[in-house]
């Protein structure tokens, strides 16, 4: 099941996206087995990725951005393309759950301040883009907000949530992304300004309801146009072809030896967990031996 991101615009000046993630998040859950904190921290990284794919212009553009806070979780990495997909990984899916006094999670905590997102854009050009900042709170929302004020020099709003079920599924995630043009009037950016600042707890606000009538709870006196839809699923793109190209980068004497001592090579991938298996006969075939 798809999720659906939409995409809305007010007064020429300000472009509103938002995107109900249960269903992405779910699904890194069930890849990754995530310990509480983790799908916490995994969701709203996924959520962000989705709406920061869909600023990507090309079918064949394609992001990935790195959360690295010297935290228990250690790196989150985030993949989004142009057509709707994403796909994560974190190092320690299983980092134990830290609570703040209110009860609630301690993302932050479990994230770390000490480090960087990276932002790596493959947008066709003769080298990628990237894109780095310190992250502030490792909250993620507000370090994306930071970054894109740092790194791209765009004012914007971020806002994201996942909430859990006691079974440690998702049962509500989504997230905000707001962002202002350089033609903005004051008066209007101060009124959106006090609509982010009221923008509290958003996994409640998706719990039950969609990304437009999120939009139009918050944003609906603006009298918002909205201009874009897009399903967005947790997708990944390895494939065999991928997969030979790091077997093929062992060199065959290597990849010999590991099969002689092995009995197969074994490359499972981080984002999916699907395996690729090669035996004697399939390196003597991958390198025409």
């Amino acid at each position: 099941m798809a999720s659906t991101l939409v995409k809305a615009i007010i007064d020429n000046a300000v472009i509103v996206s938002a995107i109900e993630s249960k269903s992405i998040v779910n699904k890194a859950v069930s890849v990754h087995n995530l310990s509480p904190v983790a799908a916490v921290a995994m969701g709203r990284a996924l959520t962000m990725a989705a709406l920061m794919g869909k600023e990507l212009k090309n079918r064949q553009d394609y992001l990935t951005a790195t959360i690295d806070g010297g935290g228990p979780l250690g790196k989150i990495t985030v993949c989004a393309d142009a057509l709707g997909h994403v796909k994560g990984d974190v190092f320690n899916p299983n980092a134990e759950s830290v609570f703040k006094a209110d009860g609630t999670l301690d993302v932050g905590a479990a994230v770390g301040k000490n480090g960087a997102i990276t932002v790596i854009k493959d947008i066709g050009l003769k080298q990628p883009y990237v894109g780095t900042s310190k992250l502030i709170s490792g909250e993620i929302a507000g370090d994306f907000a930071y970054y894109y004020a740092v790194s791209e020099q765009q004012p914007c709003g971020v806002t994201l949530g996942v909430g859990l079920t006691n079974a440690q599924k998702c049962k509500s995630a989504g997230g905000v992304f707001v962002q202002v043009m350089p033609n903005c009037p004051e008066e209007l950016l101060f009124r959106i300004e006090t609509v982010m600042y009221a923008m509290d707890e958003m996994s409640y606000q998706f719990d039950g309801s969609t990304a437009e009538e999120v939009i139009k709870r918050f944003f609906g006196e603006f009298n918002p146009v909205f201009t874009e839809t897009q399903q967005v699923s947790y997708k990944c793109n390895c494939g065999k072809r991928k997969i030979n190209r790091i077997v093929k980068s062992l060199g065959y004497t290597e990849a010999q030896t590991i099969v002689d001592e092995q009995g197969q090579i074994e490359v499972c991938c981080h984002f999916c967990g699907k395996k690729y298996v090669y035996n004697r006969q399939d390196i003597d075939k991958l390198f025409n031996k």
